[in-house]
């Protein structure tokens, strides 16, 4: 995995009805899931890959105390916290449809890239945005402010 992104939201969500949703865009995205949980680290992710295909997304969970944590704490946003981080290669073919997916199902949410260009900055996407998002190149695309 060479590059991680965040979802961020205004309010804790359900991680157990986090994890439902991501299976439901899974299948329907035609890609496999595989849940693990950590109880060392009292974190749950998952893998999405297509059979086929050298990419694959991997989704962990915040914990309450790591999103609490973050709240208030990001570049270029108040009033929100790391729920997400989903990790990705450079030359990925998941993200994106993946992104319009999640974004359609679960509202409030945005898209929090804050490995940018320029260095330690942050790049936010909304919903309209993404669903808007005109190409498949993930790496390009959340590394470009405007599009």
């Amino acid at each position: 995995m060479a590059n991680s992104i965040n979802i961020i939201s205004k309010e804790y969500l359900n991680t157990e009805e986090l994890i439902l949703v991501i299976e439901k865009i899974a299948k329907r995205l035609s890609y496999k899931a595989i849940k693990s949980y950590s109880e060392e680290y009292d974190v749950t992710e998952i893998d999405l890959f297509r059979e086929n295909l050298n990419n694959n997304l991997n989704i962990t969970f915040s914990r309450k105390s790591y999103y609490d944590d973050t709240f208030n704490n990001l570049y270029g946003i108040n009033n929100y916290g790391i729920m997400i981080s989903i990790e990705y290669s450079y030359e990925d073919i998941m993200l994106i449809p993946f992104l319009k997916e999640i974004m359609s199902e679960i509202p409030n949410i945005l898209i929090y890239n804050e490995e940018t260009p320029k260095g330690i900055d942050s790049i936010i996407f909304n919903k309209s945005q993404v669903l808007n998002f005109p190409q498949k190149d993930a790496y390009k695309l959340l590394n470009t402010p405007s599009i």
